[in-house]
């Protein structure tokens, strides 16, 4: 059995969710245990591996197994790769995060996977972003991309789009991570002249064929964070508006603050009118960032980041590095 496929299927199976996902894979990793040496009874898998059984033996049905298997080779007749753990460009900081946040641990991807091991950094902001988070989005991102950081954000109308088209213009790399399936992708018409095989890498923690829901888009945020090394908020309304409705920007922004990723915040003084969110970001601990320094202040903090990370011992890195560098 190709792991890849294990993965799907395991993926595909209903009752069988990001928790369960991390569990299979931190059993597997005890055991030292590879997919094809999973007992096929489930009298002997409960005997040998009662951990596995419990998630399994009540959920894996061969009648599905066809079905599944189809619609695996449609995706590689598709070039869409499967993400899981153990994969070795998958993050290692990524299934903590997993865990915790209840993120998939298994992905689809298409186009470099390899962008996966690269810094990457973050740009978030709203849909209906004003002239100068436009200009904002795009410098900050070509900054960072000539300083050879990866630019990852959501695809999404406003300072999503602008910020991985400032990267690819500036021709360096972009991930662009979704708010819904594979299937559901459509080049944009200002993407169409990139090179999407060389620097464009397209993630998805969504079945295939899952369509767009506001749910996902919230969920999605957290995989964002998740992926990167760094957020920026280029321009963020409140965390609710008068209407109750939360903000995805700010919801990202929080959720990069909880996973202890440094927040750049662009200042609020740079806009003609100070957006809410943006105020309120800084108090909570966000860093002011002027625009017009680029993005000096960043790669500076990922840099320190690192040294940090390769000068630890804790036990929690030394775990999630062994999950992933075999």
């Amino acid at each position: 059995m190709q792991t890849s496929y294990f993965w799907f299927r395991l993926f595909r199976t209903r009752g069988i969710g990001p928790k369960s996902l991390v569990s299979i894979a931190r059993t597997l990793e005890k055991f030292q245990l590879q997919p094809a040496e999973i007992p096929h009874s489930k009298a002997e898998l409960s005997a040998s591996f009662p951990e596995l059984a419990k998630i399994l033996n009540s959920k894996i049905f061969l009648e599905d197994r066809n079905e599944i298997y189809q619609e695996y080779k449609q995706l590689e007749i598709e070039g869409v790769d499967i993400i899981y753990p153990g994969l070795s460009v998958c993050p290692a900081e990524l299934f903590g995060y997993a865990e915790k946040y209840d993120i998939s641990p298994v992905l689809f991807a298409k186009g470099p996977k390899t962008l996966l091991r690269v810094d990457g950094v973050s740009i978030v902001g709203s849909r209906n972003v004003s002239p100068k988070g436009i200009i904002a989005s795009r410098e900050i991102a070509a900054d960072l991309a000539n300083r050879g950081i990866n630019v990852i954000s959501g695809y999404a109308k406003g300072v999503d789009s602008e910020a991985h088209l400032g990267a690819l213009k500036a021709q360096g790399t972009t991930t662009i991570v979704l708010s819904y399936g594979m299937k559901e992708l459509r080049k944009k018409k200002d993407f169409k002249e990139y090179n999407w095989d060389r620097d464009v890498l397209v993630i998805s923690q969504f079945l295939p064929k899952t369509r767009w829901m506001a749910r996902n888009a919230m969920a999605r945020n957290k995989l964002v964070c998740a992926l990167s090394r760094a957020v920026v908020v280029i321009e963020s309304g409140p965390e609710k508006d008068l209407n109750g409705k939360m903000s995805g920007t700010f919801n990202a922004a929080k959720t990069a603050l909880s996973m202890n990723l440094p927040l750049f915040v662009i200042s609020p003084s740079f806009f003609d009118k100070p957006p809410r969110g943006n105020l309120d970001l800084i108090d909570l601990g966000g860093i002011e960032l002027d625009p017009l320094n680029g993005a000096e202040g960043i790669a500076e903090r990922i840099w320190e980041l690192k040294k940090e990370a390769e000068n630890t011992d804790s036990d929690n890195l030394r775990v999630q590095m062994s999950l992933f560098q075999r």
